[in-house]
């Protein structure tokens, strides 16, 4: 189902990637003390930003999709099934986001170790972001996304069969 919705699956999985890509670096910056008490700041901006999003997403997610929810509750569904379809939906988007930013952060490592193999010095970091700070900020977005799906699992509660036969004899 997830896959059905192209366009809103591809934004919000970029977005996320970006939002966990940044939020892992100001962390990073802010373990090191690079920039100072500024990437703290950021940091809570992300992670604000991230939850508003969330949340956005499961609401466009529900309302979308308050037809589909009611034809399942019509054939049998139980609001717990329509919840776990909402859950997966919603962990799939964060997961794929996750996973790209491990991917270009390996890339990016294994590119420049290549480089810098090769003698050419580029004046950049080897490794960008560490492991730790990638983990703690998807531990963190998946516990942002608990909230979305709490507020999701709410709505999908109200929606009340019936919706599935309105349009049915025009």
């Amino acid at each position: 189902m997830t896959l059905r919705e192209k366009k809103t699956f591809t934004v919000f999985t970029l977005i996320y990637t970006s939002l966990i890509f940044l939020t892992s670096l100001f962390i990073e910056l802010s373990i090191t003390g690079a920039i100072g008490q500024i990437a703290g700041y950021f940091v809570a901006i992300f992670f604000g930003v991230s939850l508003f999003l969330s949340l956005l997403y499961s609401w466009i997610i529900v309302s979308r999709n308050r037809r589909t929810w009611a034809t399942l509750k019509c054939i049998g569904y139980t609001n717990k099934d329509i919840n776990s379809l909402v859950t997966g939906k919603i962990f799939f988007t964060t997961l794929i986001g996750f996973i790209i930013v491990i991917e270009i952060l390996f890339h990016y490592t294994a590119s420049i170790g290549y480089l810098q193999s090769a003698t050419i010095y580029l004046g950049v970091p080897l490794v960008l972001i560490g492991l730790g700070p990638v983990i703690v900020t998807f531990a963190i977005f998946i516990v942002v996304q608990l909230i979305a799906i709490i507020v999701a699992n709410r709505r999908i509660y109200k929606v009340r069969p019936i919706i599935a036969l309105k349009k049915v004899g025009e």
